[in-house]
């Protein structure tokens, strides 16, 4: 039988000589193929007078495409490869994370241990902060970067990780009871490299060089936990300006855990490939490191360690990015396809994430799928609108605040037809279904309003239900205080404890602005008595006042970023 079989395969081979060996070159070829399109794709930025990138693909275990591009340094005019090191910035959380799980897997610590048991130096919060929380970010523990920003201390200073966990160690509030959902937090993973340090008796540093990187053979890769250290073949980040103009940027920071991770795409390409066929752990461990995490009401976070899980053109993507001191990174990989495409950049105009998705479409041509999840979108089917006289548009105009978040809006008139600005950050009609129903809605998303009367006729609230489905009351509030004489109450200097930093109120015109550094000094916009706002709403001002009436203080909170600081009290002196 194996002979005849032999037979045939010899007839087949010299009938048609061509047969076999194009059966071997059509892998070949595809793969040709796609190299020259991924060429054409990154030529646009292939220029030997800018900083550029690195960027890699992997499929079944093997490296099929690496290029680099672009200058790693102008100032000596030495180009990119694919073995240059670039800080991957957030990229290396994963890293943090994975050396955290490792522990677990020893043994030397529980992911439901509370986070004081490691890192005594925190309050005792009301509630317990797990490693869990922190490694899902769901701890509601305040974001670092912007306690330095509202402490009134330069973004580009030189701190050490003792400096950022004295300034955590000050704060007497969570942004939010843990758990309760998810909020990105480079406290979270600065407090796990300590916690790495503290259980297993060494460096973050020293822990994932013996763990992870020399038993993957990621020989150039390390945390970068010392700025005076030379780095050979190390790129250097640059921003690059709205007129093409380039400026070197030098990163003063070396704290490690939430960043600093220095890496080359041919190593990271080491990294993605442990994820199919793990070296470093086991299936156990990557199947924990793939976990998403949940909420306190078990709702999934599209968030596990160090990874963001998405879905792109219908196929499952876990990836993460990076962005800082003008470097940008990121890495995809498609577990289903054990494909997997790395960009690392040294030029800010140039998006990793484009790359990465480029790659992915060239080397997963034909393995998309339809997703046939995707429904009519809510405001795409609204019934007609009711047009309004002036008297009946009155009725809902007016100013709307909800207590517990501070969030308001406003609905008012403009050339006899009802908006609203807040909601889209730009003028949109608001739509009035219904006495009680009103909708807010452009081609990216809805505002759908409850409307409630009193007695009399007049609104008593607005309801606008929450991503769970709870409504928010929003209640209307009183015109603020504007001129130059009742805002003279506010003037004044006040402390906070846990920002260690005096604001500054004065009046200008008809409004106040807070000196917080000598280059941030914004001008707020009041919206009720003792509420004001700057950053479009994001950052909030709400002022106390004594028994007599005086204002004697003010609560901060911020939203900028989506990284909420909540509750910092200020008292004036």
């Amino acid at each position: 039988m194996k002979n005849t079989i032999v037979l045939i395969m010899l007839v087949v081979a010299f009938a048609f000589p061509g047969v076999l060996a194009q059966q071997n070159m059509t892998a070949q070829t595809s793969d040709d193929e796609a190299a020259k399109k991924a060429d054409a794709f990154l030529a646009q930025w292939d220029k030997a007078d800018m900083p550029g990138c690195a960027v890699a693909a992997v499929r079944d275990g093997n490296v099929i495409y690496k290029r680099a591009f672009g200058m790693a340094n102008l100032d000596y005019d030495v180009p990119n490869s694919t073995a240059t090191l670039f800080n991957v910035a957030s990229v290396s959380k994963a890293f943090t994370a994975a050396s955290v799980a490792l522990l677990a897997h020893q043994g030397k610590l529980s992911l439901d241990d509370d986070v004081r048991k490691y890192v005594p130096e925190l309050r005792q919060y009301d509630d317990t902060v797990t490693i869990r929380h922190l490694i899902h970010h769901t701890s509601g523990i305040r974001e670092y970067q912007a306690l330095v920003l509202f402490s009134g201390l330069g973004a580009d200073n030189a701190y050490t990780d003792k400096a950022i966990l004295d300034i955590l160690a000050r704060q007497k509030n969570l942004s939010f009871k843990p758990g309760a959902k998810y909020q990105y937090s480079n406290s979270g993973y600065l407090l796990l490299g300590l916690i790495v340090e503290r259980t297993s008796g060494k460096s973050l540093r020293a822990f994932a060089e013996e763990n992870i990187f020399r038993p993957l053979g990621m020989k150039n890769t390390r945390f970068h936990d010392n700025r005076f250290e030379v780095v050979k073949n190390r790129a250097a980040g640059y921003r690059i300006g709205p007129d093409k103009s380039i400026f070197l940027r030098t990163s003063l920071s070396d704290l490690v855990g939430a960043g600093g991770v220095l890496s080359s795409a041919e190593d990271l390409a080491l990294w993605a490939q442990n994820f199919f066929e793990p070296k470093v752990g086991n299936k156990e461990l990557i199947n924990l490191l793939n976990t998403a995490g949940t909420s306190n009401t078990g709702k999934k976070i599209n968030y596990s360690f160090g990874l963001f899980h998405n879905r792109y053109k219908g196929l499952p993507v876990i990836k993460h990015s990076g962005n800082n001191s003008g470097y940008r990174a990121q890495i995809a990989s498609f577990p289903e396809q054990k494909f997997a495409s790395i960009a690392l950049c040294n030029n800010t105009a140039i998006f990793p994430s484009s790359i990465v998705e480029k790659l992915a479409d060239i080397y997963l041509n034909g393995q998309f799928k339809t997703d046939v999840s995707i429904q009519k979108k809510p405001w795409e089917d609204l019934p007609p609108a009711i047009a309004l006289s002036d008297k009946e548009a009155l009725r809902y105009a007016g100013t709307y605040a909800h207590a517990e978040s501070g969030r308001v809006f406003k609905l008012r008139i403009q050339d006899g037809k009802l908006i609203n600005s807040e909601f889209f950050k730009r003028v949109v009609p608001v739509s009035v279904l219904s006495e009680n129903r009103l909708v807010v809605a452009d081609k990216n998303g809805m505002t759908d309003m409850n409307v409630v009367f009193d007695k009399g006729g007049k609104v008593a609230e607005i309801r606008i239900f929450d991503g769970n489905g709870r409504p928010d009351s929003f209640i209307p509030v009183k015109p603020p205080l504007t001129s130059p004489e009742q805002l003279a109450e506010y003037a004044g200097t006040y402390y906070s404890e846990e920002f260690a930093a005096n604001y500054k109120v004065s009046v200008k015109g008809n409004s106040v602005a807070v000196q917080i550094n000598e280059s941030l000094q914004p001008t707020l916009a009041a919206w009720y008595p003792d509420f004001f706002t700057a950053a479009d709403g994001e950052i909030r001002f709400t002022f106390s006042r004594d028994d007599k009436g005086r204002v004697n203080g003010f609560v901060f909170d911020s939203g900028l970023d989506d990284r909420e600081v909540k509750g910092v009290a200020f008292t004036r002196r």
